[in-house]
């Protein structure tokens, strides 16, 4: 297999290259107010062997902060033998995440025959881009045609009733080779790569307050992410609140990197501690094995998750009831919490309780 040769060419400026007033694209997924005056300025520009041009990546920036990337991408899309050019516009947000597309003027998107796309069928690849997941992130061009099947057109995604059964779900009918070119371009691991950079390279406390503020959950962990020590103290309201509504991944990385001059304090440890019940039930987990590690432990926080013993698996009951056997001083509604759930028949791991003495 001819062998792809990857350039990566990066292009700094530290002026603005262009001011317009853009239309709000087809698809987006981030706030957009008509008539908004936004800068632009280039990032990088990526090639490689099978693009027709330089994907030229460009920042958007309104008067306040930096808002979205963008690029207007000019590519090939291909099978064994025929080639076409496909025009479109990319969105990604400030933390490298698709959000949405655009076409390019007279030059609408096609499938089979040269059949122009339909609304649904433009909705329907928005839909698919925002699959992160998707099965064509494991699949090779050659994979994606049942070659038994194969009829034959003059045009590039013209192989119908070929497509293999496992990627139909995955793809525009009609359009699977610009389904799947589009995806590898919207998860290029380069491109992602080079905006989280720039991203990065721009932050400072009004970013990170407008990421904080914002109902991205990437945009949240982004900001954690590269949190310094001081952050902690700073933003704590944030990342507390992150702990008790953001997704696992989230919460993960926030109990985990909680800097140990901050987790040693007995109030962060008796709020992390107090949203036990909020917790799905990883974080419930990690949150133990952290407690189970910590020597300066707050009595209280042991107490907040005494009130929820019922809500625990047998796991985390077991492990949070040797926890408390290491302690030497426990709250008295700690002790009562635990011969409340021994007495309680509903509670199925309640037997548990009797391998303890000093509970009696």
């Amino acid at each position: 297999m001819k062998r792809r040769r990857l350039l990566w060419i990066l292009v700094i400026t530290m002026g603005i290259v262009q001011k317009d007033e853009p239309e709000i694209p087809m698809y987006f997924d981030l706030p957009f107010q008509v008539g908004e005056s936004f800068s632009r300025s280039i990032v990088g520009e990526l090639m490689e062997d099978d693009f027709f041009a330089p994907i030229t990546i460009e920042l958007v920036s309104d008067k306040e902060s930096p808002k979205f990337y963008t690029s207007d991408i000019k590519t090939t899309v291909c099978d064994d033998e025929i080639c076409e050019i496909m025009y479109i516009k990319l969105y990604w947000d400030l933390v490298g995440e698709y959000v949405g597309y655009d076409t390019v003027s007279h030059h609408p998107l096609t499938k089979f025959d040269h059949e122009p796309f339909t609304k649904t069928d433009y909705a329907r690849l928005h839909e698919l881009l925002q699959n992160e997941g998707s099965i064509l992130k494991f699949k090779k061009k050659e994979e994606l045609i049942d070659k038994e099947k194969v009829k034959a057109s003059d045009v590039v995604d013209g192989t119908t009733g070929a497509t293999a059964l496992e990627i139909k779900e995955e793809v525009v009918e009609g359009a699977l080779y610009s389904s799947y070119t589009l995806w590898h371009l919207a998860y290029n691991g380069k491109i992602k790569n080079r905006l989280t950079g720039k991203t990065q390279s721009l932050l400072d406390k009004k970013l990170i307050k407008y990421l904080l503020n914002s109902n991205r959950t990437g945009y949240k962990l982004f900001a954690f992410q590269n949190f310094q020590e001081d952050d902690y103290i700073t933003y704590k309201e944030y990342w507390l609140s992150s702990l008790e509504n953001d997704i696992p991944l989230t919460r993960k990385y926030i109990i985990k990197n909680l800097p140990e001059r901050i987790w040693t304090t007995a109030s962060v440890q008796e709020a992390v501690c107090k949203m036990f019940t909020s917790y799905d039930v990883n974080t419930r987990t990690y949150l133990l094995n952290k407690l189970e590690e910590t020597v300066q432990l707050s009595s209280k926080a042991l107490e907040y998750i005494s009130n929820d013993l019922t809500q625990m698996n047998r796991n985390q009951f077991r492990h949070y009831l040797d926890i408390l056997s290491k302690r030497d001083t426990l709250t008295e509604l700690t002790l009562a919490n635990i011969r409340k759930a021994a007495d309680d028949k509903s509670f199925k791991y309640a037997y548990l309780i009797e391998d303890y003495e000093w509970i009696n």
